[in-house]
């Protein structure tokens, strides 16, 4: 119910158009999404959204979260959206990708592809919240999207293990 009454509100929200970054910046953040604005709550919505945009798959942000909210929300969106939701999202539309929820069979399946979307604890602590982001492999390094709230631009680090000594991995899915 309350996912029909998001997106009439959403219809009337440009979160802007490329690849998402900085979701509690801009109009993006007031995107909703359950009881809540996406600048609380939106990463794993935002990773989707940019995951299908790295793959050459574009949707509406709208139109994702209200596909997912029926089955992903996790308590209205209190804590966002459940991981597995993710998984659930990408076979319900046809997007092959592997899930590993063991962090060094990821690495090994990430390696040789270029995208995918992890979620992790933030901080190494469970009380500070997961959060979700699309990464892409580069000549450069690791490129992440959507990495803070208020980082409005990717950033790039040396490798998947350099960014993910900052947390603790949950799980990953890997486009294939």
């Amino acid at each position: 119910m309350i996912e029909k009454f998001n997106y009439k509100k959403n219809l009337n929200i440009d979160p802007g158009r490329g690849l998402l970054n900085g979701q509690g910046r801009g109009t993006l953040s007031t995107c909703r999404y359950g009881f809540f604005p996406m600048s609380y709550n939106g990463c794993e919505i935002i990773a989707i959204y940019n995951m299908r945009y790295l793959l050459g798959i574009p949707a509406e942000l709208r139109d994702i979260a209200k596909e997912v909210y029926p089955y992903g929300h996790a308590f209205c969106g209190v804590f966002g959206t459940w991981p597995f939701a993710i998984g659930k999202y990408f076979k319900d539309n046809g997007i092959r990708v592997k899930y590993n929820k063991v962090y060094n069979s990821f690495k090994e399946d990430f390696a040789p592809r270029k995208y995918a979307v992890i979620t992790f604890w933030n901080a190494r602590n469970p009380f500070k919240g997961i959060h979700t982001v699309a990464i892409e492999n580069t000549q450069e390094g690791l490129r992440i999207y959507n990495k803070t709230n208020g980082t409005t631009e990717p950033v790039t680090v040396n490798s998947i293990d350099d960014y993910m000594d900052e947390h603790r991995f949950i799980c990953g899915y890997t486009a294939l």
